[in-house]
């Protein structure tokens, strides 16, 4: 396998993740984020890490963005003079995304010689909802960047699937790897994945994205459904362990998500299935399911946040969610 340089944009669970993981398989690796003390850390660790975003991209022929896109923008963060479709903003906060297309079209601009003859690939892998990478993302390159995308550089999606707590060894073992791209073929982007799977999907940018929401949406939908179960159970007086666990044997199931009592919580799916209903709702579509799942996941979330106390050293002691 032939070895690459790759920087990571965004070194937070995704971003490390990625990084160290293509690390393992042999590439040099560059890790370049905003907070210093991500980057002493994995400086710490003996990973190379860059001063800048521009001395990220300089040195890289592969750029992994990974940075956040959290819940709840106010749409006056959006530039509409810079980015044409920055009302994608409502579902999500996008400034992190738009705040790195900018640095990346003045990095590529200020390349010279050597450094600009050579082609880099830009790879995103931030969730963003359908529409965002085509729309924002190329939009603002092809309008903005005085090199040419296809020849001088080139921009993918691939979205992450990986878990908050075991990110790194859901990296090494994938149960697909999908790669939104304009053109079809393989890439040196689905060549960096071969050592891990076989299982690689090549498809258009709003299908990868679409990939992205209807897989965690999905996850969010089981889990709240298993909490009304769990409910149902508890209100009826019978085991919910034993409901639960048979009906996680049918192979058309499984078990992810059957245990009732915690609601869907994490970095990932409260704002997902929160930008994916905002989504549908600008499609003039009712997401009566999605939103349903998010009322239910409400409901169990105050239910489970009313005080519980525990006696610990002779003291009440309030259970945070992280104890849980």
């Amino acid at each position: 396998m032939q070895s690459h340089s790759i920087s990571v944009i965004g070194s937070g669970v995704v971003g490390t993740a990625t990084g160290k993981g293509f690390h393992k398989l042999g590439h040099h690796v560059t890790f370049f984020d905003i907070s210093n003390q991500r980057l002493a850390t994995l400086k710490n660790e003996g990973y190379d890490v860059a001063s800048s975003l521009k001395h990220a991209i300089a040195t890289s022929e592969i750029c992994f963005i990974c940075v956040n896109t959290p819940q709840n923008i106010s749409r006056a963060n959006a530039k509409t003079s810079d980015f044409v479709e920055a009302d994608l903003g409502k579902h999500q906060d996008l400034s992190q995304i738009l705040s790195v297309v900018r640095d990346i079209a003045n990095s590529l601009n200020a390349l010279n010689g050597a450094a600009k003859r050579k082609k880099r690939l830009f790879v995103f892998r931030s969730t963003m909802v359908p529409g965002t990478m085509r729309n924002v993302v190329l939009d603002y390159l092809e309008r903005n960047c005085n090199l040419r995308r296809g020849k001088d550089y080139d921009v993918f999606y691939n979205p992450e699937f990986v878990r908050q707590h075991s990110a790194l060894k859901d990296f090494f073992t994938p149960d697909r790897v999908v790669i939104g791209q304009e053109n079809s073929g393989s890439s040196s982007v689905s060549d960096l994945y071969a050592p891990l799977t076989d299982k690689i999907i090549l498809t258009g940018f709003e299908e990868a994205e679409m990939i992205k929401y209807a897989s965690n949406c999905f996850l969010a939908l089981k889990i709240s459904y298993f909490n009304q179960i769990s409910m149902m159970c508890k209100k009826m007086g019978i085991s919910e362990e034993e409901v639960t666990q048979a009906v996680s044997l049918d192979n058309r199931i499984g078990s992810y998500g059957t245990i009732g009592g915690p609601p869907f919580a994490g970095a990932c799916l409260p704002k997902d299935t929160e930008a994916f209903a905002s989504f549908a709702r600008n499609l003039n579509m009712r997401h009566d399911l999605i939103e349903l799942a998010i009322r239910i996941n409400k409901q169990i979330d105050e239910t489970n946040s009313q005080k519980v106390f525990v006696k610990q050293s002779h003291k009440e002691h309030l259970i945070e969610e992280s104890e849980i």
